[in-house]
C-alpha cells in the first residue's frame, strides 16, 4: 500500500517535470527565434538590458520590478516542489512514536 502510493506520488512528479521540461522548451524555441528576428545574440540582449542609460527611468523601475517578480515566482515556484523523501525525512527527525490504540 505504501510502495503504491509513492509509486503514484513519484509517477505524479515524474509527469509534472515532463510538462515543465516540454515548457521550458517551447520558451526556449521563442526566445531563439526572437533573438534570430532581431539579428542580436543572448549575450549582447542581456548586455543591453543591464544598461540603465538604454532606458527611460519608468522603463527601468518597470524592467526592475518584473525582474524582481520573476526571480520571487521562481524561488516560490522551486520552493513548492514536492519531495517526499525530504517529507519522510523531516516526519522522521519528530521522533514521534507511532500511537496504538487498543480496540476490543
Amino acid at each position: 500500500m505504501l510502495f503504491q502510493e509513492l509509486e503514484k506520488h513519484h509517477k505524479k512528479n515524474e509527469d509534472a517535470i515532463e510538462k515543465l521540461s516540454l515548457q521550458i522548451e517551447i520558451h526556449n524555441h521563442l526566445a531563439e527565434e526572437l533573438l534570430q528576428e532581431l539579428r542580436v545574440s543572448s549575450e549582447q540582449l542581456t548586455a543591453f538590458m543591464e544598461k540603465k542609460e538604454a532606458f527611460t527611468e519608468a522603463n527601468w523601475e518597470i524592467l526592475l520590478s518584473q525582474k524582481k517578480s520573476m526571480e520571487e515566482k521562481l524561488q516560490r515556484d522551486l520552493a513548492n516542489v514536492r519531495d517526499p523523501l525530504r517529507i519522510k525525512k523531516s516526519r522522521d527527525s519528530l521522533n514521534i512514536q507511532p500511537q496504538w490504540i487498543s480496540v476490543r
